[in-house]
């Protein structure tokens, strides 16, 4: 159950790289791949030095430098001394590309591929952390959210549909229970899907099957979210990031909606 623990994983790693600031290091071996790299078939060399092949190519949209990606990784520097890349494999990244002041050829990268791509990206020292390492990267680019978060909330707050709760919580009854509502004191049963405002799945419950957990271990909308249903009832929950992940989680910094069926209170 995600909800409970995404993690900044990319952007710690990239910020954290720039407290490196050695001029010991022997960059000749890393100057080497590159030539040879530069040399390889399908390799394309852009404007700034960045070099890359297409592993598969997608078939959505390109993002622009102000959109949040949505992307899984993993990279290495040449001599295998450094290593990024998220701790648990199904999780992922969100970072808004013209943001990396850090790895500047990551947000250069995803801005030349389609949603659904796989490229290689070999990144040289002064597009990643400008100490003498070159990088290579297998990046897929799963998503990116096209609407304003702060405009999602407003434009979605104006259905007929959707209520508004006084902490900002936006929701839409899908189905109406007749059981009896949740407290604060409760443990209940639910499935649920969690996406981002673009439609993305990030979790969900096993297909078929509810999950157990106290209605205070989640997070504060979807929380509030539960006390508003009865049992067997089926709500949208549309959570700004001030009751989800909010400042925390930079990377998460989005509205997450959530579709829940409440099947049991214990």
């Amino acid at each position: 159950m995600k909800i409970l623990k995404l993690l900044p994983l990319l952007l710690t790693l990239f910020f954290a790289g720039c407290l490196d600031t050695s001029t010991s290091y022997d960059d000749s071996q890393d100057q080497a791949f590159l030539e040879d790299y530069a040399q390889r078939d399908g390799v394309i060399t852009t404007n700034s030095g960045l070099m890359y092949r297409v592993i598969e190519e997608g078939e959505g949209e390109i993002p622009e430098g102000d959109q949040k990606v949505i992307v899984d990784y993993e990279g290495e520097s040449v001599r295998q001394d450094r290593r990024y890349g998220p701790q648990d494999p199904q999780q992922f990244e969100i970072f808004t590309p013209a943001e990396l002041n850090v790895f500047p050829g990551i947000g250069e990268g995803v801005q030349l591929m389609k949603e659904g791509a796989r490229y290689e990206f070999v990144i040289p020292s002064n597009l990643a952390e400008g100490n003498g390492r070159v990088y290579v990267f297998d990046m897929r680019l799963l998503s990116f959210l096209r609407q304003d978060q702060e405009q999602f909330l407003i434009d979605n707050a104006a259905l007929e549909d959707v209520e508004e709760t006084e902490s900002g919580l936006q929701y839409r009854i899908l189905e109406e229970g007749d059981g009896e509502t949740p407290t604060v004191e409760s443990s209940v049963r639910v499935k649920y899907k969690g996406t981002f405002t673009n439609g993305y799945s990030f979790d969900q419950s096993p297909e078929g099957e509810s999950v157990e957990f106290n209605v205070t271990g989640v997070i504060q909308g979807f929380s509030e979210g539960l006390q508003l249903m009865k049992e067997g009832g089926r709500y949208q929950l549309f959570v700004p990031p001030a009751l989800g992940y909010g400042n925390q989680y930079p990377q998460y910094n989005n509205v997450i909606v959530f579709e829940v069926e409440l099947d049991e209170i214990l």
